[in-house]
């Protein structure tokens, strides 16, 4: 990865304060870029912004792997909209997704009415033939209202030239609506990122390795995806248990026929990194051991009763990485940990991460992935797990090559942590905090600074744990699917009592 060593903050642009229910590209974005400018943080992290789904909410479960999530369009950013006393009032510390999607929609469709599709200024989005086939698809899952594209008369189920045409004729108030919307996502967040780089803030982006089946990006590449005759999935992805979720988790994404893939020399992931890389500095995958095993589970069945299967491992690499700049990309490699999935990122430079609240051991128990033994056993994943995954040790020595985190998105805040962790593991942070050079009063602020005096190149923690709130402020909670993705900080002004802190440990690192 091409980046100096320098610190992050995870904040979703959801979680912004906003008026309007939502955070967005708004003024308290630019508020957030000056505050990262302030205390010397290179890195914003964000989750994905595509459009999300519409039952969970979730960034990482998309209908679209390239449009943007309209709901961050800054709605005083538009030139045609006239704010009025009538906006409703929303709650400030979290987002009703429901009613603030139903309330922006009613907004957009109005504005988008009014615009004229021919108009040069959409030249550039519609003559993207990716951009116009997902867009394309987006106005067709709204004609059949949500229904999945298996239900689709014949004549939508394969995207052409003629059938945008039809849509442009028949559908024209639906076009409107996500051309309108998607020219506006790109454009508000092409401003904020410019302002964000002439500060010196990079912006670290997200993808996630699956897609759902009710998606653009299946509807168009039915050939390199597990589907049965129907279009149908009888198997799905999810996680393998372990010690954090002893369950497994059962994702319900659409798996990839990699060996058809290949045949094209990967060219859906090429266009999509690329695409993706084209709205971010970099770009963390999310689920990385994917592309070198994976967990398949019938559909229908629990994790318990899923397996592995291998992916297309270092050859895929090779194969994109004569199209695809690597040094922009970080590894989501937690959980499972492969030797071959570290000889990869050694090979292109691409750091891994660990995550302190997984990496503090536990002295009552054994080794860190304590899933269902049959599943152990059935899949020697000890025999295949690199050598530094079962001896936890003090970040001080962890590898320069790592991208370093307290917590990510899906862990408990550091102040959940730390009320929840087992006696054997506070002692254990308790001797590693003896050993830092700039020691707090707050635990919770030591645990930070376990990762910022860490020699890995990067050092990143959440909005959430700078504030040191608690369980309530949790953003997600993996195998749930029902309020999460909601938190958001009322007002700016609640990060000012930490920009000295920030500052501090920035400078003193050489992380500024």
């Amino acid at each position: 990865m091409d980046i100096k060593k320098s610190s992050g903050l995870i904040l979703h642009p959801t979680a912004l304060p906003s008026k309007y229910g939502i955070g967005d590209f708004g003024y308290s974005a630019f508020e957030f870029v000056d505050f990262l400018e302030e205390t010397e943080t290179k890195i914003w992290q964000l989750l994905p912004l595509g459009l999300t789904s519409n039952d969970e909410y979730s960034p990482y479960s998309s209908p679209s792997s390239l449009l943007g999530n309209r709901y961050l369009i800054d709605l005083n950013n538009i030139s045609d909209y006239q704010p009025t006393s009538s906006v409703k009032e929303f709650d400030k510390k979290s987002v009703d997704f429901k009613n603030v999607y139903k309330f922006k929609d009613k907004i957009f469709y109005e504005i988008s009415q009014n615009i004229n599709i021919e108009d040069p200024i959409f030249f550039e989005l519609l003559n993207d033939e990716l951009i116009r086939s997902h867009i394309t698809y987006l106005v067709l899952r709204d004609k059949y209202g949500l229904k999945n594209w298996t239900s689709w008369e014949k004549d939508h189920q394969e995207y052409s030239d003629n059938l945008y045409e039809n849509i442009t004729k028949n559908d024209k108030k639906l076009l409107k609506f996500h051309i309108f919307t998607q020219f506006e996502f790109f454009r508000q967040w092409g401003k904020l990122r410019e302002y964000a780089n002439k500060k010196q803030i990079q912006i670290l982006g997200d993808i996630p390795i699956y897609v759902n089946h009710n998606s653009a990006d299946v509807w168009l590449n039915k050939e390199i995806f597990e589907l049965d005759n129907g279009g149908e999935m009888s198997y799905v992805s999810g996680a393998v248990p372990d010690s954090f979720n002893k369950e497994g988790q059962v994702w319900n994404n659409c798996l990839y026929q990699w060996d058809r893939q290949k045949l094209d020399n990967y060219k859906y992931w090429t266009d999509k990194l690329n695409k993706t890389l084209d709205l971010y500095n970099y770009l963390r995958i999310d689920h990385f051991v994917g592309f070198f095993k994976y967990w398949v589970i019938k559909k229908g069945d629990s994790a318990l009763k899923g397996e592995w299967k291998l992916g297309p491992k270092s050859e895929f690499f090779d194969k994109i990485s004569k199209n695809v700049d690597l040094d922009k990309l970080l590894a989501e490699d937690l959980g499972v940990i492969l030797k071959e999935t570290k000889s990869l990122l050694n090979k292109y430079n691409i750091p891994g991460m660990k995550v302190l609240q997984q990496r503090i051991p536990d002295d009552n128990e054994g080794l860190p992935f304590q899933g269902d033994t049959d599943v152990v056993n059935q899949n020697k994943l000890f025999e295949e797990a690199s050598d530094d995954y079962f001896e936890e040790i003090h970040p001080k020595y962890w590898e320069e090559n790592l991208a370093a985190y307290t917590g990510t998105h899906d862990s408990p805040t550091i102040k959940q942590w730390l009320n929840e962790a087992s006696k054997s593991q506070i002692k254990n942070f308790n001797e590693y905090s003896n050993k830092l050079n700039n020691q707090f009063e707050s635990d919770i602020w030591n645990f930070i600074s376990l990762i910022w005096e860490s020699p890995c190149k990067l050092a990143i923690t959440t909005v959430q744990d700078l504030l040191q709130l608690d369980y309530k402020s949790r953003f997600n909670i993996p195998g749930t699917t029902v309020n999460n993705w909601k938190w958001r900080i009322e007002n700016m002004d609640i990060l000012d009592p930490v920009i000295s802190d920030l500052k501090y440990i920035n400078k003193s690192n050489s992380r500024n």
